[in-house]
């Protein structure tokens, strides 16, 4: 198994604890000591879901001359290593200022925390998932991952269906379908004696989940598991931006959205109730049926999917509207 290199959820708790209730000096030395914060993975992020939007600052609208897009241009609202002089930073904390941003909501302390130390550290256009150092060993940086937005829905699809971890196969006496039943298989903070990343992850493919015949689950699903257990396990609805009045593209939205909550279930050699949706023609076909938005809202004689009703109003008129410009494969 590979060794990671973790940020756990008790020292960013720790750090949170001490950088806002410390004087600058302290403040300065856990700068100094405190991993380096990679852009791409945990900065970049954060501005294209919460800055970057139609409207705001995306490439269209460069609201207040800023564009939020890419590095070159996010540089441009940096002072490297001022975050106090930094418009990026600034627009954060400025609660008493009409100009905060995001206007509609905060960010969270530990975004806005990560921000901040990126800008400290240098500001760097930094990409750190799976390098190496010098010993030769894989380091991974942990991002976030919250539960009933990235965890819940892969293991619903992809382990607790008919026949496997539902409540009523139970198999292996292991159900998945809720929060507290998955914690039965979580060791939180500790990912690697964790028995639902173990199976995830076992040499043998005999072993390994989800059983030969479905598709296992991709890296980035497995990433985000490990993530989610060294962060503490936390029950957590981080939210996600819904927009229904941009362009819904198969491959940015629906596609993805399938994979997470659909394609576990309906893939490989037996698929649930012989429906597969590995790709666009699969996904385009039962649409043409009327099934897919039939599932989608429980409209007899179709029942609700996915079984525990996992996406959100906005998530489903996203596809809604998909389906009635064309379902084109865009």
């Amino acid at each position: 198994m590979k060794s990671r290199i973790v940020i756990s959820g008790l020292f960013m708790s720790l750090f949170f604890f001490m950088t806002f209730n410390f004087s600058c000096k302290h403040e300065s030395e856990i700068i100094d000591t405190f991993p380096e914060i990679c852009f791409e993975a945990q900065v970049l992020p954060v501005l294209q879901n919460n800055c970057a939007l139609s409207g705001c600052h995306d490439g269209l609208n460069e609201e207040a001359n800023y564009k939020l897009t890419a590095y070159p241009d996010i540089i441009k609202a940096v002072d490297p290593g001022n975050p106090s002089s930094s418009p990026l930073y600034t627009s954060l904390i400025d609660k008493w200022s009409d100009d905060i941003m995001p206007p509609s909501q905060p960010l969270s302390l530990e975004n806005r925390t990560i921000i901040r130390i990126w800008i400290e550290q240098g500001a760097l256009e930094t990409t750190c998932t799976d390098s190496t150092d010098t010993t030769g060993n894989n380091t991974f940086i942990l991002e976030r991952a919250c539960f009933q937005r990235d965890i819940f829905p892969v293991i619903q699809s992809s382990c607790a269906f008919a026949g496997c971890h539902d409540d009523i196969t139970a198999a292996d006496d292991v159900i998945l379908t809720s929060y507290n039943s998955i914690l039965n298989e979580v060791i939180p903070n500790d990912a690697a004696e964790s028995k639902l990343y173990q199976k995830l992850v076992e040499d043998d493919i005999n072993d390994r989940m989800p059983p030969v015949g479905y598709n296992p689950l991709t890296q980035a699903q497995i990433d985000s598991i490990y993530a989610w257990i060294n962060y503490g396990a936390l029950d957590e609805d981080c939210g996600t931006y819904c927009d229904t009045a941009s362009i819904i593209s198969y491959s940015g939205i629906v596609g993805p959205m399938i994979v997470s909550n659909c394609k576990g279930c309906h893939t490989g050699s037996n698929p649930s109730g012989g429906i597969k949706l590995d790709g666009y023609n699969d996904v385009s076909a039962i649409v043409q049926s009327g099934q897919f938005e039939g599932v989608l809202r429980a409209i007899p004689p179709y029942p609700l999917m996915p079984p525990a009703g996992t996406l959100t109003e906005c998530q489903i008129r996203q596809i809604e509207i998909w389906i009635a410009e064309g379902y084109i494969n865009n």
